[in-house]
């Protein structure tokens, strides 16, 4: 009787999960919507944790380290005026850099654009057009309507008109509420570093009391693991950046490559979104350097190819280790359904994400192989 009743529950649980499966897959573009509508009115919020998030780590380190002695009552706010300071300091050293080189490469830009000018009037002369009357037989072979082509002209302005305001109208909407949800989530940050210790013990009040122990330990472990998985690929990415930056920087420098500043802080921010960042910045680097030399951006892509390779294979694995733990196969994949659902932040994201979900799978095969005692390799 005890064997029949197993088997009722596990066909009962079995068609219980079809039922839900199915009702999930017949309504997944209805609960896709209703996952990004709240995800849209929770963004200030999800900002403002990854504001608290990223802050805590200098923080925390700071706290832990320099100001070790100082009493608990002043630690916290020195130690987020550091913080503060520290990312005020990166990003305005970066912007001092780039920005003057940016103009540069801008003057550049527009110092040749009489040249291009030049070589365009010269082919004009050099086909011919610079006669009038080939200039008339020219209009006349391809026999254009130029009263249609002003009343399809202005019936065009006239209709888009209306959509060009509203296009322009939600694009200011689009900023306003971006730049006031930075601002939102930016004191919500402050709220939440300065009163974590309580923030985590309401959380743990409150999963005790809805939950069973059992359930309680297994939810604080997979926080735990999250919150070292992402402080790991962050710390990785940052370290990683630094020393691709710095090995552009000196190879530019020293082969004499123009825009060496500005080339090499692009691709260290580039080089946060994992396998395809530092193309990104090459790309872009590449761009800048051919308006200068055709002959020096072919030589800088060899350039980043090789510095690639070396840091990638030799320099990196050694300085940082494998702070994410995640087999390259699966952060390719991370990489693609991230990108594919949520862009480039979906890309950052999903690799850590992609981690916990490959540790934790992890774990449960080996208990299941440890259960039915098998050694497998």
């Amino acid at each position: 009787m005890k064997i029949r009743s197993n088997q009722m529950k596990s066909a009962l649980f079995l068609i219980a999960f079809g039922i839900i499966l199915m009702w999930l897959l017949d309504n997944i573009r209805g609960l896709w919507n209703i996952l990004l509508a709240i995800i849209g009115v929770a963004s200030p919020f999800i900002i403002g944790l990854a504001i608290a998030f990223i802050m805590d780590l200098p923080m925390s380190f700071f706290e832990r380290t320099i100001l070790k002695r100082i009493p608990n009552k002043i630690k916290r706010p020195i130690s987020y005026i550091m913080t503060f300071l520290l990312f005020v300091l990166v990003i305005f050293t970066s912007l001092f850099m780039v920005l003057p080189e940016f103009y540069n490469s801008i003057q550049e830009l527009t110092s040749r654009i009489p040249r291009v000018w030049d070589n365009f009037l010269n082919w004009i002369e050099t086909a011919g057009f610079s006669d009038k009357e080939n200039i008339k037989k020219f209009l006349t072979a391809i026999n254009l309507d130029w009263k249609n082509i002003e009343q399809k002209g202005m019936h065009l302005l006239r209709s888009r008109a209306y959509d060009w305001m509203v296009s322009t109208f939600n694009v200011a909407t689009s900023v306003i509420g971006t730049i006031a949800s930075i601002a939102i989530g930016f004191v919500f940050s402050i709220y939440v570093l300065f009163q974590k210790e309580k923030l985590i013990g309401q959380v743990r009040r409150l999963s005790l009391a809805l939950f069973p122990k059992r359930v309680h330990d297994r939810l604080v472990y997979l926080v735990n693991l999250s919150n070292k998985t992402f402080s790991n690929f962050l710390s990785g990415q940052l370290l990683e950046a630094i020393i691709i930056g710095s090995m552009f920087f000196i190879a530019m420098k020293i082969f004499k490559f123009p825009y060496a500043p500005v080339i090499s802080i692009l691709i260290g921010i580039t080089s946060f979104i994992p396998i395809v960042g530092t193309f990104i910045g090459a790309a872009v680097g590449t761009l800048l350097i051919l308006v200068e030399d055709a002959q020096m951006a072919f030589w800088f892509i060899i350039m980043f190819l090789i510095i690639q390779q070396i840091e990638g294979n030799l320099i990196y694995p050694h300085v940082a280790g494998k702070t994410v733990g995640l087999p390259s196969m699966w952060v390719l994949v991370s990489v693609t359904l991230g990108g594919s659902l949520f862009g480039v932040m979906g890309i950052i994201l999903f690799v850590p994400l992609g981690t916990i979900i490959y540790t934790l799978m992890q774990e449960f095969i080996r208990n299941r192989l440890r259960k039915k005692n098998i050694n497998a390799p």
